[in-house]
């Protein structure tokens, strides 16, 4: 599959119906704390088949012409979009493997943080479902320093305008998204 603007449009669609919910009085709350009136849980899309096929071509055609060796995120937003874009790679003939960050070293066996199976100072690409203020992806992209894993780019579906930009941008690592908050929001006449 390749990403195109009908396809772009396609995602959107999606993500529009089955992901975005407005409430005029602030009903939503961030992870941040913050109040909000526009919501978009975006597993709703990257865990649908035909959402994650889109949204792995995306983000596929973003990276795959990087030095790229690895993919992935923080759990559990990250999780399916991953997934999604190591499947499309495969089929590309440009395999990129997975990988999980957890939020906190697992508690037994290997007791590692970050499960996938990566190359020593593999080069990396971080996806995120929604980026607000960055708090998460900052933490990923530290996780990922500690153990040696250049960052080449963090990709998020959806990103609010809400600081995270310019935030993940000071630590010096290129972000872009698919999509910005505006473009779930109704256009004036």
């Amino acid at each position: 599959m390749f990403f195109d603007n009908q396809n772009r449009q396609r995602l959107l669609s999606l993500l529009l119906r089955d992901a975005f919910r407005y409430s005029p009085d602030q009903a939503f709350q961030l992870t941040s704390g913050k109040k909000t009136a526009y919501y978009i849980d975006c597993k709703k899309v990257s865990l649908n088949a035909e959402g994650a096929a889109l949204i792995g071509a995306a983000i596929f055609e973003r990276i795959k012409d990087l030095p790229v060796e690895g993919v992935g995120g923080m759990t559990l937003g990250a999780d399916p979009i991953a997934t999604a874009v190591s499947v499309v790679s495969f089929y590309k003939k440009h395999p990129i493997p997975a990988f999980i960050v957890r939020k906190e070293p697992k508690g037994h066996g290997s007791r590692q943080q970050i499960e996938g199976k990566l190359a020593n100072k593999a080069k990396v690409v971080v996806v995120e479902d929604v980026v607000t203020t960055g708090g998460s992806t900052l933490r990923t992209l530290e996780i990922l320093k500690k153990v040696g894993h250049p960052v080449l780019k963090v990709i998020a579906l959806v990103d609010r305008k809400e600081g995270g930009t310019e935030a993940i941008s000071k630590t010096g690592v290129a972000f872009e998204s698919l999509f910005t908050l505006d473009d779930f929001k109704p256009r004036s006449p």
